[in-house]
């Protein structure tokens, strides 16, 4: 089934070689590797759909869930590279749809071996994205009958700590296949995590203008054309969610700094 890959990331001078040293490692397996793509655009012009090595950040245009729900929405599977990425930045663009998350420190033939999985399984769960995903089961738990059941759960800290996907099965008793099924229940708890208690458009308008723009309460009201009865509701959300994610915050934080903290979590400036 091995199709096109193509990398997105503007920064050439790494993308660059990257893209040169991954050409023939994928070959051996059937794969074709494309020119670099500097964007979203570009990496969606580039041919018929395939697997995107995405970079968190690409640079231009759209970048992580952004750039990932982009790339889905063209037929794509996406897989994440990033030499750091912020959690909350991550698990959004696993939300969005992405099929992986691999670390740019990670070697070619380990990102080849990721890219193989995705092209096989549909999903690559990398010891990196498992211990995130594995602390996110503790900050935002799921309701009773819709979280992780406890073998799910000891799949994951097997992958959080490194093991190979078919050690992992067996340590916790279980055929390949069952801790793929495993795996692919990890990524829809991801997503609810996610739907759980992400803000809303209007609440992410707010954040934009008061962590971004650095704007008063009264200002953003005005610019949104509500009251400022309104503004310091969507306030109160925007710091109730903030807890909810972040429950070793101090509750005496204020409105306006949960609103900053999330701007810059979600990459939103």
């Amino acid at each position: 089934m091995a199709g096109a890959v193509v990398v997105v990331d503007d920064h050439r001078l790494l993308a660059g070689p990257l893209v040169t040293v991954l050409t023939p490692l994928l070959a051996e397996h059937g794969f074709t590797v494309r020119p670099l793509a500097a964007s979203v655009a570009a990496a969606v012009e580039s041919g018929p759909p395939g697997i995107a090595v995405c970079d968190v950040m690409p640079g231009v245009g759209p970048s992580g869930a952004g750039a990932v729900a982009a790339l889905v929405a063209h037929g794509w599977r996406v897989l994440l590279i990033s030499g750091y990425a912020p959690v909350e930045q991550a698990l959004a663009a696993i939300a969005a749809g992405a099929c992986g998350y691999v670390e740019k420190s990670e070697d070619p033939a380990g990102l080849v071996a990721a890219i193989r999985v995705v092209d096989a399984d549909g999903r690559h769960l990398s010891a990196a994205l498992a211990a995130l995903l594995h602390a996110d089961v503790r900050r935002r738990p799921l309701p009773p009958g819709a979280e992780l059941s406890a073998a799910d759960q000891r799949v994951l800290r097997a992958l959080g700590q490194g093991e190979p996907l078919e050690r992992a099965a067996r340590g916790c008793g279980l055929t390949a296949e069952q801790a793929r099924a495993a795996v692919a229940r990890v990524f829809a708890a991801a997503v609810a995590r996610r739907r759980q208690h992400r803000l809303t458009p209007r609440e992410l308008e707010v954040v934009r203008l008061i962590g971004c723009e650095h704007l008063s309460t009264a200002a953003a009201a005005r610019r949104l054309y509500v009251s400022i009865d309104t503004a310091n509701t969507h306030l109160r959300s925007i710091r109730r969610k903030y807890h909810l994610v972040h429950p070793e915050a101090p509750s005496s934080l204020p409105q306006r700094t949960a609103a900053q903290l999330w701007a810059r979590e979600l990459n939103l400036c």
